[in-house]
């Protein structure tokens, strides 16, 4: 009984020694605990292709004054601008993305249905056609969420995602050839578009450089859903005679800009 108190206490360090070589399997060491999962961030930047959408918008009478409307194609042209997104990714096949883009100037626009509708109403005997009537710059800020299908390792990295949109427009007007030809007339005018909340979504691939590298190439094609209120004046420049009946035209649509954004930058990622 005596030699087993000794015994014991004596076989403990031993028995705790054999089993953290167990544990450590054949070669002997203990293998190291797994990393933490990272937390990645990514920021991007480059061009941006734009290629906003042909709407027909049917116009009506603001004021109404008029109980019929016209039609008038608004047709912008494609534009190049520029974009920065930033990217977290908390895990490894889903990541949350801000991006913004200037998506540039714009020109576009056929008002000769309305040119048509108020020789009717005023017997203006009006022969100017006017063609890219209006311009405008637009910004587009987007919001998503984008899943990844392969594994981390992959130098090839597709995605995709969706989220919510807005779209600001800014600097409306009429260009200058067209105000100089209401000019002509006695008359001015104004042009608004206002601004957008819709929905968003995208396809896009990183190429990384190498396993090791931080740095990376994107592409990507996003559409947005972008329907802004078109609404446009005409008016006289200056207050006429009191026994003349004043000119003031006031019309509004829905327009439907629903830009494409074509993307291709670089990009660099990190982790905390």
């Amino acid at each position: 009984m005596k030699m087993t108190r000794i015994l014991i206490p004596a076989m403990a360090p031993l028995a705790l020694a054999v089993s953290g070589v167990a544990s450590a399997g054949p070669s002997g060491y203990v293998p190291a605990p797994p990393p933490p999962p990272q937390q990645n961030f990514m920021v991007r930047i480059g061009g941006s292709y734009v290629t906003p959408s042909s709407d027909t918008v049917t116009f009506a009478d603001d004021t109404f004054q008029f109980f019929d409307a016209f039609r008038a194609r608004l047709d912008p042209d494609d534009e190049w601008g520029w974009f920065i997104n930033g990217e977290w990714k908390p895990t490894d096949h889903w990541g949350f993305e801000l991006s913004y883009t200037d998506a540039g100037s714009f020109r576009g626009g056929n008002l000769n249905p309305y040119v048509d509708y108020i020789n009717d109403i005023y017997d203006l005997n009006l022969d100017r056609r006017f063609r890219d009537i209006g311009e405008f710059d637009v910004e587009v800020s987007t919001a998503s969420l984008k899943y990844y299908p392969l594994d981390p390792s992959c130098m090839f990295q597709p995605y995709v995602g969706g989220g919510v949109s807005y779209t600001d427009f800014s600097g409306e007007n009429f260009r200058g050839i067209l105000r100089q030809d209401l000019r002509d007339l006695g008359l001015r005018g104004t042009y608004d578009l206002g601004y957008s909340w819709g929905y968003t979504w995208q396809i896009g691939a990183d190429f990384n450089f190498g396993h090791d590298s931080a740095w990376l190439v994107n592409v990507a094609a996003i559409y947005v859903r972008s329907e802004s209120d078109a609404q446009f004046s005409v008016f006289d420049r200056e207050p006429p005679p009191v026994d003349v009946e004043p000119i003031f035209e006031s019309y509004s649509g829905d327009y439907n800009f629903n830009p494409w954004l074509f993307n291709i930058g670089v990009g660099y990622k990190f982790s905390f």
